[in-house]
């Protein structure tokens, strides 16, 4: 509703339920309700259909305990005095006053601010200061704060007397939606007359396009919309209380929240790939550096000939001053293994990622999700699996699948810590090299009970081996239950003592 709107709706709702008691206040979508033996009225602030209504089909419902317990408990008992718009803007003031057995007046005013997002409402005494708010503003806020307990109540800044005559037709005209407003100034000045000789507090309104979803309802007819007809004032204001959406399942949610990190995933691993260099350009470089005469630059660039080029062209390569050209080569050479080593590492990565980005795609689309009570389908049990609440995500870890068994382990020290004290469950096994820096190696078990055969225990054993710092053929492993490992006081990441363990000796795979 906009302002013209608001004071039509008002205006019919004051006639019409004044001297009413207020028997109750309950919530509304974006507002409240009110209560009469005579009707129920939506005020609606925040979303919506904005505005004043008339609701004909409310059910009241079970005790209010929700935020609008507050005004159930002070409005029960006062009857309306006055309902009305009091400035030119989409604001609504309720005047209320309640008798007490000793002749004493009690007078409370309700104000509603039907500004959307920014709406909100007040409950004011009768020297118009501010009880109770349904938001409050902060002192810390960019905009001067006008809902303070306490403070005495103002409108927006520039608001003015709805009754004042406005200067010109233009100025009359900001009371109007600019979707309703008239393009000709003669239709502008009637719509200005029109609302003038309005005088009955509930004329008839107007509606155009009776058949679609959202039809036009005004107080006045409307000269560029077309053809409207006559309706009561009863009709356009009946509420229709907005569409109620579907809520996400919890598959639903875990889903989109799964599809969230792996995209973010994906996002960090392109960036990634963007930052390491193609490893070719490091061993050029290295190249043209050993075939210079071993020397100590001075500068922080050097010029050598490219003799991978046709054409003999020139690299201009960033050295080090003080340190000698072959040695940095070294230094290029060993760029170039990390660079390949990194690229390589991360395209498969990437892949295992955007596969099962696919995966969670093709199940969102697809509808199998499950039903309304949140039971998943076989097709994405597997995974929903992974991201339902207490159970941890493997995804970003490196993994192999031997007996029926999950085997886990990380490629660095922050990976290491994530999976054993994070991701892993006090009953999973954890295999390490002996008195050597590796790989954390985790078994997956169903519960403490479950019995891991030999063969898959030397599995895991011999990924530790080969995921370590042991270049032997064949080396001790210790092994134990997550819950016997803990992070090593002082520590770095990764680093660990445990207890409760045994060992097992495993050789390399040939």
């Amino acid at each position: 509703m906009d302002t013209l709107q608001l004071a039509a709706a008002a205006q019919c709702l004051d006639h019409q339920l004044a001297r009413q008691v207020i028997q109750g206040i309950s919530d509304a979508p974006g507002g409240l309700y009110l209560h009469t033996a005579k009707a129920h009225i939506a005020l609606i602030v925040q979303r919506a259909p904005l505005g004043l209504w008339w609701d004909t089909a409310f059910q009241k419902s079970g005790a209010l305990t929700t935020w609008s317990s507050p005004l159930h408990q002070r409005f029960s008992g006062f009857r309306i005095q006055r309902i009305r718009v009091p400035w030119a803007d989409r604001i609504v003031r309720m005047d209320c006053s309640r008798v007490h057995i000793s002749k004493r007046v009690d007078q409370i005013s309700l104000i509603a601010e039907c500004f959307g997002g920014r709406g909100n409402i007040a409950l004011l005494d009768e020297t118009q200061h501010i009880r109770w708010a349904w938001r409050w503003d902060r002192l810390d806020g960019k905009a001067a704060p006008r809902f303070l307990p306490g403070i005495v109540y103002a409108p927006p800044e520039g608001s003015l007397p709805f009754t004042q005559p406005s200067p010109n037709t233009a100025a009359w005209l900001r009371r109007v939606a600019p979707r309703y407003r008239p393009q000709s100034g003669a239709d502008q000045e009637a719509m200005r007359e029109a609302w003038s000789r309005r005088l009955e507090p509930c004329a008839p309104w107007w509606r155009h396009a009776v058949d679609t979803d959202h039809p036009v309802v005004y107080p006045l007819p409307l000269p560029d919309q077309g053809p409207m007809r006559e309706i009561s004032a009863q009709e356009a204001l009946r509420f229709v209380p907005p569409a109620i959406l579907p809520q996400p399942s919890a598959q639903e949610r875990i889903l989109a929240r799964q599809r969230e990190r792996l995209q973010q995933r994906i996002r960090k691993m392109r960036q990634d790939m963007a930052r390491w260099e193609d490893p070719e350009v490091y061993r050029t470089q290295a190249f043209a550096l050993f075939a210079l005469p071993d020397a100590i630059p001075s500068t922080l660039h050097i010029s050598a000939p490219d003799h991978t080029s046709a054409t003999g062209a020139t690299l201009t390569i960033p050295v080090t001053p003080g340190t000698s050209l072959h040695r940095q080569a070294q230094g290029y050479m060993r760029q170039a293994q990390r660079s390949q080593r990194a690229r390589r590492e991360i395209v498969l990565r990437l892949q295992e990622a955007e596969q099962l980005l696919q995966q969670l795609t093709a199940v969102t689309e697809d509808g199998s999700i499950g039903s309304a009570t949140g039971s998943p389908t076989p097709a994405d049990s597997t995974l929903v699996k992974a991201s339902k609440k207490g159970t941890p995500d493997d995804t970003g870890f490196h993994h192999q699948v031997i007996g029926g068994f999950t085997l886990l382990w990380g490629k660095n020290a922050k990976e290491n810590d994530h999976l054993t004290f994070r991701a892993a469950k006090p009953w999973d096994l954890w295999f390490h090299i002996q008195d050597l820096g590796g790989s954390h190696v985790v078994l997956r078990r169903e519960n403490r009970q479950t019995v891991v055969p030999e063969a898959v225990m030397a599995a895991a054993a011999r990924i530790a081996l080969q995921q370590s710092q042991s270049r032997a053929v064949s080396g001790e492993v210790d092994w134990t239950e997550i819950r016997h490992v803990h992070r090593k006081p002082g520590g770095g990441p990764g680093q660990v003592i445990y207890r409760h363990f045994q060992s097992i000796r495993v050789r390399r795979n040939d």
